[in-house]
């Protein structure tokens, strides 16, 4: 007993946090059972079946470094103000969902793209009941949010559904999200959840995992892992994955509109790209079936499926010209500099996000089921 307490103090003083290493929580790979531990790691979420894991509600994000200011989770466990599953009489409702980019990475509150477009449609229609709702959850793909939809937005009864999924999507993996969710991957395990706050009980589990890695030939040879990589979601399984929003929108009569989540700050295919370097470098082999995601193209595809309305955020960030300061008699005309809309590679920051707020209120008001909602609203 001496001998364990010894460990866990030791373990403690030296941060033992193995778990937080995120390259291995994207492929769930290979020694180490990251994906499970770093969430357990993280205190705000907790593991689900279906969805793998979310937020917890009724609380506030404060972690250094991670978020630029305090997050406010809601009664549901989402970004934003509490809200109410009944739609509000004659209201008309907004569903946003996606990953990081709509959750608004290191963005505040206020300055998320679904919030933005809640204060643009109160500015411009203020007689109106309008109400958007932010779903998104950092980490989340396709997958996820194809469940998070039928298992609790389409009880919403949204008016319009805005999805914006990709990133997260092309990650490599050695199983698929698909796969998890069979295998019960993300099941709660109670007894687990309470042995791994101790230090050493992860530093022995890391152990058993390590050594069933190995039965299972993978080490951190990369020629080991890579030839058995695939994506977390395969291009096919992310048309079907909005396909299936698609026609729970039809039954719901709800109008379906998709972002291209992607940035001229990023290649084509920077997962893939950074995978072929490894295998050259190691002399090792991508499997056939890891073709180049090319998110636009996709895209393309899923919105002619599915009769949605698609806008290109790539697009949209490449045509951006910052206005002239004020007070300028003859401004002079800027270049376009998508680098002043982001925060990172791949995230936008309050610009970035008021941008694509303006844009899908121009696509809103455009709209004939949108015109028809506004022009019942009182004068």
């Amino acid at each position: 007993m001496l001998f364990f307490g010894t460990a866990e103090l030791l373990l403690r003083i030296h941060d033992f946090k193995f778990y937080y290493n995120f390259s291995a929580d994207l492929l769930g790979m290979p020694l180490l059972d990251m994906f499970r531990f770093r969430r357990i790691a993280n205190r705000t979420v907790e593991f689900d079946p279906d969805l793998f894991w979310k937020f917890k509600p009724n609380q506030t994000l404060k972690a250094s470094g991670v978020y630029r200011r305090p997050v406010r989770i809601n009664n549901f466990g989402f970004r934003g103000q509490d809200f109410k599953i009944v739609k509000r009489p004659g209201s008309f409702r907004i569903v946003c969902l996606g990953d990081s980019v709509t959750f608004g990475w290191s963005a505040a509150d206020d300055e998320t793209y679904p919030a933005q477009l809640q204060s643009l449609l109160k500015k411009n229609w203020p007689n109106c009941d309008l109400e958007v709702l932010n779903l998104g959850v950092t980490g989340y793909t396709s997958y996820q949010g194809k469940q998070l939809f039928l298992n609790f937005a389409r009880k919403l009864e949204p008016d319009m559904v805005i999805v914006g999924f990709g990133q997260n999507d092309r990650y490599p993996a050695l199983l698929s999200d698909q796969e998890h969710q069979a295998a019960g991957t993300w099941k709660p395990n109670h007894l687990d959840l309470v042995l791994s706050r101790s230090q050493v009980y992860k530093l022995l589990k890391s152990g058993v995992v390590y050594l069933k890695r190995r039965r299972q030939g993978l080490s951190l040879d990369p020629k080991t892992y890579l030839p058995r990589l695939k994506r977390k979601v395969s291009e096919q399984e992310y048309l079907a994955n909005l396909q299936a929003i698609a026609d729970e929108c039809r039954r719901l009569n709800c109008r379906m509109l998709i972002l291209n989540i992607d940035f001229p700050s990023l290649s084509t295919d920077p997962a893939r790209e950074g995978l072929q370097e490894l295998a050259r470098k190691s002399g090792a082999s991508l499997p056939p079936t890891f073709t180049e995601w090319d998110s636009l193209k996709l895209n393309e595809q899923a919105a002619l499926e599915t009769g949605a309305e698609l806008i290109d955020l790539r697009a949209l960030f490449n045509g951006y010209t910052p206005s002239a300061p004020p007070g300028r008699e003859n401004p002079v005309i800027q270049q376009p500099n998508w680098k002043t809309l982001m925060i990172d590679n791949g995230h936008p920051n309050q610009e970035g996000h008021r941008l694509i707020a303006e844009q899908l209120e121009q696509a809103l008001a455009e709209s004939a089921e949108f015109r028809k909602f506004t022009s019942h609203c009182p004068k």
